[in-house]
């Protein structure tokens, strides 16, 4: 029980930081926009990084940082029992940061720019949409493997961090959709809606079936290096 309880604290931690690093997004959306629309998210895609440094570096319970551990080898019954206790954990992190920033800036243009970053998640006119959110988000999955687990193999060093940033930077700019990331937006935005739990419950599923493509991928590389 007392692992557990550690899973769910570090889960509510993880939250808070993947919501630090998606208002680093907003922040910078906000500061260049117009014009300069496009750097801002180059740069919020960049920073956004910081969230994943701090919950691979301290060890964190991201769901969807533990979730391709399933599927690298047979895992302990302990393990399938806290992976919805850290997304819970996750849940409560990430809305919770996101309510905090929509109370101090409600009332200003910053809130404007999560409402619209919200909104853009929450487009359900047809099939054709439901099937993006998905697609997005199993490569969301995907990235987010390939950059924890770069980070878990090269811990610190100059390469793993600089692959970490990079994956990140790809799911981000790309507009791929991370669930834990989509709370903390919807959150700031104060958005809940019956479409807000259907955009959850798909990116959740699909965000969890990315990594078993990015654990295909590490094998075959790891194979080919070791010869």
């Amino acid at each position: 029980m007392k692992n557990y309880l550690v899973t769910f604290l570090k889960g509510i931690l993880a939250g808070l930081a993947i919501g630090l690093g998606g208002f680093l997004y907003i922040l910078m959306t906000f500061l260049f926009s117009g014009d300069n629309a496009e750097l801002g998210k180059i740069f919020g895609s960049i920073l956004f990084s910081v969230g994943l440094f701090l919950v691979c570096t301290f060890s964190l319970s991201l769901y969807t940082g533990k979730i391709g551990l399933v599927y690298e080898e047979k895992q302990s019954k302990e393990f399938y029992i806290s992976l919805p206790i850290m997304l819970i954990g996750n849940a409560i992190g990430a809305f919770a940061f996101g309510y905090i920033c929509f109370f101090i800036f409600r009332s200003s243009d910053v809130y404007f720019s999560a409402l619209a970053t919200a909104n853009a998640r929450l487009q359900f006119n047809d099939v054709l949409d439901y099937l993006t959110t998905a697609i997005k988000a199993f490569l969301c999955g995907l990235c987010v493997y390939l950059a924890v687990k770069s980070f878990s193999l090269n811990r610190l060093k100059p390469l793993g961090i600089t692959l970490l940033v990079f994956f990140v930077f790809v799911f981000v700019y790309c507009g791929f959709q991370h669930c834990i990331a989509n709370m903390f937006y919807f959150g700031m935005a104060n958005t809940m809606s019956w479409y807000t739990l259907i955009n959850l419950l798909i990116v959740i599923l699909f965000n969890s079936l990315g990594p078993i493509v990015g654990v295909k991928l590490v094998k075959l590389i790891q194979s080919n290096y070791s010869k």
